[in-house]
């Protein structure tokens, strides 16, 4: 399969792939397909652990019982001992709290009693490989070594670790959960732990209860005392002061009070009959009508008086219209007439007279319940400092009364109140058996094992390439060393090469060329030519980091190469290590260094190479002269020829090859690094010595072959 070259117009920066290397799939399947085993062996130790955790852990069993925490409660009676309406937040904050009840040692501990789980194996021995490694570590760290106690101790632990309890979300519920190896023993667990709360809380209601109404009778009897010391002094100060009184006021008080109503009706009295005594007078006096005076129109004598005056008065006026104004019988009508006047004056004093008595009398008794109440009043002000002393020993009284009362209605209240439940709170969800084991199914698990494994084997492998320090692809020295890799040569059998080459000239057969590295050579000469052929000669530096061999392979390759295609081809043997030149079947006449003293012509010192190419063989000498004139000599020598190669040292070994590659006069470098044997710190360490230029090409060697 051929490999891939790198082909283009020019290198550049730009043709540096931006993306890390290992975000190419096909440069991860490079990297894992010679570390399979590495890739799978996490994969096959996790399914194993996976397997031997299943065999060795016992399987586990959840069960759920639901309760409702109501904080309301249930209203029985008016006044409970805790309130029962509270906000939104502080009732959550008020199950929260039912929570730690519900799973507090208290709960768990009766449970571990009723079921006996002190003699449970489960719950007190070590029931799987991993509780065996939890209860020796604990007896290395010091812990104690058993007994019956113990025991009771580990269960109540074991239940605490396995029981756990959470409020569903936005409700009063509370999930509660417990954890067994027998699906009945934990639906079993979780019920009894359910019942074993209620009964527990209602315990405590009703201790609460009873604790409250001991404490208030308790004080009954004090409060009864207080009250009868209160009542018994008041008395006393009242008898001490002849403060007599009924219905909680004085005798004096009341007296007073009466007095001032009887004078306020006798001022009343005396001031209407002061009114009708004036009428009458006026009447009596002629200075008002007898129709207008109340007393004088209901007395029954007046009202008859003034009928028959009336009667006498009409018949008279018959007379004088009959008989005339001087009959004789006229004289006896006007006598009856004052006679009847007379009596009804008379009768009208009459009444003025009564009238006056009785207003005397008014006035009699206005003054002396006037001269009474006076007097009253200053026996009044004499018990007043008694009186507020008396008062403030009252208030006294009703205090103690009112909270004697109360505490004891409340202590009657709480007697009953301890017979009864108002808790509703209640199991809304009853334990069942659980369906299923805890955990994921089985399938699951040993997936993501495998999963998990491979994920696993992937990194370890691909952290062992930057771990390793080589190359590996021409995506990672393109990456790591900022510059395009032109060409990626396959891996060729060291020391065929020159043999290979030169029984192809000598046979005239390009078919036995048709090698993987043959054409990849070929074709890197074909795109230097294109490069840098423009001008003549062309002059290619090859030199490397740590590839010595295959650099020296690679410039004799390209120039037998070269040499097929037509040109006229030097290659300089630069290399302090003249790997070039120890292949040569002849000895130049002259050394490079002759030529230089001498400023003579280079044909005596070049050798005929086994591909048909002339080679320079390397001279120490020649480079004792210094390189800038080694350089010249080069540059001198390839006026003759179309193509020259120059393989020089490495760098970082050899300062001469530094120098050359950093000579411009020379307008392609190739630096070599292989894929197998070359370090990229030592890559990247070359590329700071000569300087990451655009003259300045990868090549790599020893690489796999690729798709």
């Amino acid at each position: 399969m051929p490999s891939r070259i790198f082909v283009g117009t020019g290198p550049s920066k730009s043709d540096v792939t931006p993306e890390p290397w290992f975000l190419d799939p096909r440069e991860v399947l490079r990297v894992l397909r010679p570390r399979w085993p590495l890739v799978l062996a996490p994969a096959i130790l996790l399914v194993a652990a996976a397997a031997a955790w299943l065999v060795l852990v016992p399987p586990r069993y959840a069960a759920v019982t639901q309760i409702l925490i109501d904080p309301r409660g249930i209203q029985v009676v008016k006044d409970g001992v805790t309130p029962s309406d509270q906000a939104s937040d502080a009732s959550l904050l008020l199950v929260d709290s039912q929570i730690r009840v519900l799973i507090s040692d208290d709960v768990l501990r009766k449970v571990v009693d009723r079921f006996g789980l002190d003699h449970d194996p489960e719950f007190v021995q070590p029931g799987s490989f991993l509780d065996t490694l939890k209860g020796r570590l604990s007896s290395l760290l010091g812990a104690s070594g058993g007994g019956a106690s113990d025991d009771k101790l580990t269960a109540l632990r074991m239940l605490r670790d396995r029981a756990g309890a959470r409020r569903l979300e936005r409700s009063f519920v509370v999930e509660l959960s417990v954890t067994s190896e027998s699906r009945q023993k934990a639906a079993d667990l979780s019920q009894a732990i359910a019942e074993t709360y209620l009964a527990t809380v209602s315990e405590a209601q009703a201790q609460i209860t009873r604790k409250a109404g001991a404490a208030l009778s308790g004080r009954l009897g004090e409060l009864q005392d207080n009250l009868r010391q209160a009542e018994d002094k008041a008395q006393q100060f009242r008898a001490a002061n002849n403060l007599v009184g009924t219905r909680g006021q004085l005798v004096s008080e009341q007296a007073l009070t009466q007095l001032n109503q009887q004078l306020g009706a006798a001022r009343a009295r005396a001031g209407e009959l002061r009114g009708r005594l004036a009428q009458i007078e006026a009447l009596a006096n002629g200075r008002v009508d007898l129709n207008s005076v109340t007393e004088v129109v209901q007395s029954a004598t007046i009202a008859q008086l003034r009928s028959q005056l009336a009667q006498v008065e009409s018949a008279r006026a018959d007379t004088v219209a009959n008989l005339g104004p001087r009959h004789p019988t006229l004289r006896t009508s006007e006598l009856q007439v004052q006679s009847l006047r007379s009596q009804i004056e008379a009768e009208i004093r009459r009444i003025a007279a009564a009238a006056r008595n009785d207003y005397k009398s008014a006035q009699a008794n206005e003054a002396s319940l006037a001269a009474t109440l006076e007097s009253r009043k200053k026996e009044a002000l004499s018990v007043d400092k008694s009186f507020v002393r008396l008062r403030e020993l009252e208030r006294q009284v009703e205090a103690s009364r009112a909270v004697y009362e109360s505490f004891l209605v409340r202590a009657r209240e709480l007697q009953e109140q301890q017979r009864l439940d108002t808790s509703s709170s209640r199991i809304i969800s009853p334990a069942s058996l659980p369906a299923r084991r805890l955990g994921p199914p089985i399938p699951v698990i040993f997936g993501a094992a495998l999963a998990a494994g491979l994920g696993l084997g992937v990194m370890l492998a691909l952290l062992a390439v930057p771990a390793a320090g080589r190359i590996g692809s021409a995506r990672r020295l393109q990456q790591a060393a900022g510059l395009p890799v032109i060409a990626a040569l396959p891996e060729r059998a060291r020391g065929k090469a020159a043999a290979a080459v030169g029984g192809a000239l000598r046979a005239g057969s390009e078919a036995a060329h048709d090698t993987a590295y043959d054409v990849a050579v070929a074709r890197l000469g074909s795109r230097l030519q294109r490069d840098f052929g423009s001008t003549r000669p062309t002059i290619v530096l090859i030199t490397s980091a740590d590839d010595r061999a295959g650099k020296a392979e690679l410039a004799r390759s390209l120039a037998a190469s070269a040499t097929l295609d037509g040109q006229r081809v030097l290659l300089v043997d630069a290399d302090p290590e003249a790997l070039l030149s120890g292949d040569l079947r002849a000895k130049a006449k002259r050394g490079v260094a002759d030529v230089l003293r001498s400023q003579s012509g280079f044909a005596d010192a070049l050798v005929e190479g086994a591909g048909g190419y002339k080679v320079l063989p390397f001279d120490g000498a020649a480079l004792r002269l210094g390189t800038a004139a080694y350089a010249g000599a080069i540059v001198t020598a390839a006026t003759a020829f179309d193509t020259v190669f120059v393989d020089i040292g490495v760098i970082g070994a050899d300062i001469a090859a530094e120098r050359l590659a950093q000579d411009h006069r020379f307008p392609a470098l190739l630096l070599t690094a292989s894929a197998t044997r070359s370090s990229l710190a030592q890559v990247k360490r070359a590329l700071d010595a000569i300087g990451r230029e655009s003259r300045v090409h990868l090549v790599m060697t020893d690489a796999k072959a690729e798709a």
